[in-house]
């Protein structure tokens, strides 16, 4: 092959052209050789890039707590089981205002009423009985939030002194994390920025500028040690604990041929 020939010029040889393709023909073949290597060179192409994430943890001290405290009751009749929870969980509220809690701290977050059935056991060689209601349990839990974590435990032992007997969870929060999430959110984007310059850097790349950045999905702060026990007679111990605030990144960045 006749390495002048262009394979444009390969393709049409042996045949005849009209003046106006052969000069069409003639443009592309200049512009494959000369224009669009130059392009290409100048950076007209787009270049290529790496995905990078980050993730970010701070620690901060709670200053608030949720406390979820309830009762549950049980009777041959509905209106009876759930007259015996009203009654408790009547006197958890009042005791538990009495400390200075205000209503709009205290909220209903569960009430289930739902019957309870017989297990009857299978006699041999016998179709086994079909369940029957043999009574009601009802169920009722409020949400207390405690402002001074001093007091937490004395909010447990008094809903507890008044004949809850459900203690479902308790909870560490902070009233605002926006400072601790923005730190966390500094803390990931500098770690995605060393990954990619590692990555970069055993690729004999040059790290180029960002291209686009997405916050991933925040994770809710959450209890980095969180321990309490059963009510004493000094009262019930809380520790808070810390909480993390956690923040990730996705930055997408250009690479370049490194440096002559």
């Amino acid at each position: 092959m006749n390495p002048s020939r262009t394979p444009i010029a390969d393709m049409l040889a042996g045949r005849r052209l009209r003046p106006a393709a052969l000069g069409l023909m003639t443009a592309l073949t200049v512009f494959f050789q000369t224009v669009l290597p130059e392009a290409l060179a100048a950076g007209g192409a787009e270049a290529p890039s790496i995905v990078v994430t980050g993730s970010g943890d701070v620690s901060a001290a709670p200053d608030r707590a949720a406390v979820n405290l309830g009762a549950v009751a049980e009777a041959k009749q509905a209106v009876e089981a759930q007259k015996q929870l009203n009654q408790i969980m009547q006197r958890v509220v009042k005791d538990i205002r009495a400390m200075g809690i205000s209503d709009e701290k205290i909220r209903t977050d569960r009430l289930t009423l739902y019957p309870v059935y017989s297990n009857p056991g299978r006699k041999t060689d016998q179709e086994p009985e079909a369940p029957r209601i043999v009574g009601y349990r009802a169920t009722n839990s409020v949400r207390v939030q405690v402002d001074d974590l001093d007091r937490v435990g004395s909010v447990i032992d008094a809903g507890i002194t008044a004949g809850a007997n459900q203690l479902a969870n308790l909870s560490f929060e902070l009233r605002d994390d926006s400072k601790y999430r923005q730190e966390a959110l500094k803390l990931a984007a500098q770690e995605a920025r060393v990954k990619a310059e590692t990555i970069a850097a055993a690729m004999s790349l040059q790290l180029g500028e960002v291209v686009e950045i997405r916050e991933e999905g925040a994770r809710m702060p959450y209890p980095a040690e969180r321990k309490y026990a059963a009510t004493a007679s000094s009262g019930t111990p809380v520790q808070p604990g810390q909480i993390e605030v956690s923040a990730g990144v996705s930055i997408r960045f250009k690479l370049y041929p490194p440096k002559p």
